[in-house]
């Protein structure tokens, strides 16, 4: 994937962040991006991969250096407190309906960027909103599933550096004044616009009824135009045909989303070593 620079600012703004990448490792004392390695000094750097996660955190910040630099620093910080591949691949879910209520499916029949794919089926939790009063539990499962649908991303492609939300709420009319799912979506939506950025193509909402209006309000404090510009919300989910050449029975495909599921992604060679290195 090739870097596209508007002029010579954003160039420069990139440079000098890329320059600066093995200081703040150093700084931070933590030297992992969504699972790849920043830093030179072993097999598993990929300097290419380096070069596109920088572009990354320069383009969510309209190529301004001290913000950018300043984003990269807090999510490589959180990254070391939250432990977010630990989540991913050592936590068993805080509730068990988790995982019937959200998947991961990875499909080279659709369109770029829409491959890979990560599903949220909350119209599900109708009857569980129990779920949503353990705030930490659901952050780790939704981060869990965010960093496994990273994995399946190959950030040096044009087609499939980036990945695809979909958000089902049906039957969500009566969680409009539910103030623990309200603070769940705020929390989820702040930590993947601050720690997240430019990993998103698009984002469906789909099956969504008049009174989850509040839901929009919620995301444009905390969103970017750039983000909201990824936004698709549809009020019936068979609508999903019209993007996405496979989808689940649910929204009118063939195979049901179980057996689209990948139930368990298989972490890169980099992520194994620092999750055994953390058992030791």
């Amino acid at each position: 994937m090739a870097l596209n620079f508007e002029n010579d600012e954003q160039k420069k703004c990139y440079e000098t962040l890329r320059k600066e990448i093995e200081s703040i490792v150093k700084e931070v004392e933590y030297d992992e991006l969504y699972g790849q390695k920043l830093t030179p000094d072993d097999q598993f750097y990929k300097e290419g991969v380096v070069d596109r996660l920088v572009f990354k955190f320069c383009k969510a910040n309209q190529f301004q250096l001290e913000g950018s630099r300043a984003q990269l620093k807090k999510t490589l910080k959180w990254r070391k407190e939250f432990r977010p591949l630990h989540a991913a691949f050592k936590e068993t879910p805080a509730s068990s309906i988790l995982d019937e209520v959200c998947a991961v499916t990875n499909s080279d029949k659709n369109d770029a960027n829409k491959k890979v794919i990560t599903w949220n089926l909350y119209g599900l939790l109708v009857k569980h909103k129990e779920v949503f009063k353990d705030l930490d539990g659901f952050m780790r499962f939704r981060i869990g599933l965010m960093e496994r649908g990273l994995q399946l991303l190959d950030f040096e492609s044009d087609d499939n550096h980036l990945m695809t939300q979909i958000h089902d709420y049906s039957n969500v009319s009566m969680w409009r004044l539910d103030a623990d799912i309200k603070k769940c979506s705020r929390a989820v939506i702040e930590t993947f616009q601050q720690y997240y950025p430019e990993t998103l193509y698009a984002k469906f909402f789909v099956n969504v009824p008049y009174v989850m209006s509040w839901l929009y309000e919620v995301i444009k404090m905390f969103v970017s135009e750039d983000t909201r510009k990824k936004f698709v919300v549809m009020s019936d989910g068979h609508q999903l045909k019209d993007h996405l050449a496979v989808v689940p029975k649910e929204f009118g495909g063939e195979e049901p989303l179980k057996s689209l599921s990948i139930a368990n992604v298989e972490p890169n060679a980099y992520v194994k070593y620092l999750l055994d290195k953390d058992s030791e």
